[in-house]
């Protein structure tokens, strides 16, 4: 009996300690850890772009860091990586030209809310970013060698491309999931008509976003909205639609007796999105239910997927998101 207990252990110890390491130890150990600029030169420079100075929030720092390290980072934290191949390419060139059109190095703007560098890692400013240990942790042992590897040849397959209209980078601005609503104006959420970010058609997406439904009490949604939405004697909801956008978004409604834009609700309430109806259930309670996720704007990531698995190449999605663009090198700028 106690043989067979000892025997049992190293059984164990083998399977849960041994085998994962050999098996990791037979890739090549990639990492996502920033590279100094200063310590390279030469072919280096080329095969990695130009430098960035990236603000990392989680740390508070500021660092430098290679364009195409960094957008292994970025395609990581902006794109499940079991998607399909040329959806995550279709992500890399949109997250280079991000990044190209706010170096400060070539009269970019940089970070809107960290001026001392040309991009950070908080998704509300610029693009997500997901460093090494972190992939470690969502990726686990086994899976981190083979995600890595893969994004890091999504990366350098594009190497060099971006998008651009009339031969200048563009602002590709992107989102989760589309709804299948279709994608939305630019003019409708921000007010600012561009030429390439207009409402197109997608009905690729298949995102876990397309319908989820949010519940509020009266009293939530009054405390929220700060207005009264309870109509008296028949407990109704006081909501209008006044105005959809193209793509059937809510543009403009009415809440009491107040006048709202669509996205000032989304934000109140925490809502997906702007493509939003409600009812109310039995026990009173008001249920929003949204369909996909994010503004809308640009390319629908779930979307560029969808068309990825029916065989679209990055460069087909790219150019169906945005309207009459080009991908090609950088124009005036040495990638």
């Amino acid at each position: 009996m106690r043989n067979m207990l000892i025997v049992t252990g190293l059984l164990v110890f083998v399977v849960v300690l041994v085998v994962p390491a050999a098996i990791v130890s037979f890739y090549p150990r990639p990492s996502l850890a920033p590279q100094t600029p200063e310590s390279k030169q030469g072919a280096d420079l080329v095969e990695k772009g130009p430098a960035l100075k990236v603000f990392f929030a989680d740390d508070d720092q500021l660092k430098e860091m290679w364009l195409e390290d960094y957008l292994v980072g970025v395609v990581a934290g902006e794109m499940p990586a079991k998607f399909e191949e040329e959806a995550l390419k279709a992500q890399a060139v949109a997250a280079r030209t991000y990044a190209l059109r706010r170096l400060k190095a070539y009269g970019g703007s940089g970070c809107a809310k960290h001026p001392e560098a040309d991009i950070c890692t908080e998704p509300s400013c610029c693009q997500a970013y997901l460093g090494e240990k972190e992939l470690r942790r969502r990726w686990g042992v086994f899976s981190y060698p083979e995600y890595y590897l893969k994004l890091s040849d999504v990366v350098a397959s594009t190497y060099g491309l971006v998008i651009t209209y009339d031969h200048e980078l563009i602002d590709p601005v992107y989102h989760a999931s589309c709804g299948n609503l279709g994608t939305e104006d630019a003019k409708a959420v921000w007010g600012n008509d561009v030429v390439y970010l207009k409402s197109v058609q997608c009905q690729y997406d298949s995102s876990p976003h397309l319908e989820t439904e949010a519940v509020f009490t009266f009293k939530d949604l009054e405390q929220q909205l700060e207005e009264k939405v309870a109509v008296p004697v028949s407990g109704g909801l006081d909501l209008q639609v006044l105005e959809r956008t193209g793509s059937g978004r809510v543009k403009e409604l009415r809440v009491g007796t107040a006048t709202m834009a669509g996205t000032e609700v989304r934000k109140r309430l925490g809502l997906n999105s702007t493509g939003f109806t409600w009812r109310l259930d039995e026990a009173g309670k008001v249920v929003f239910t949204t369909y996909g996720k994010g503004h809308g704007v640009g390319m629908c990531q779930y979307g560029a997927n969808g068309m990825a698995k029916q065989g679209k190449d990055f460069t087909t999605i790219l150019k169906h998101y945005y309207s009459g663009v080009e991908v090609e090198p950088p124009p005036g700028i040495n990638p």
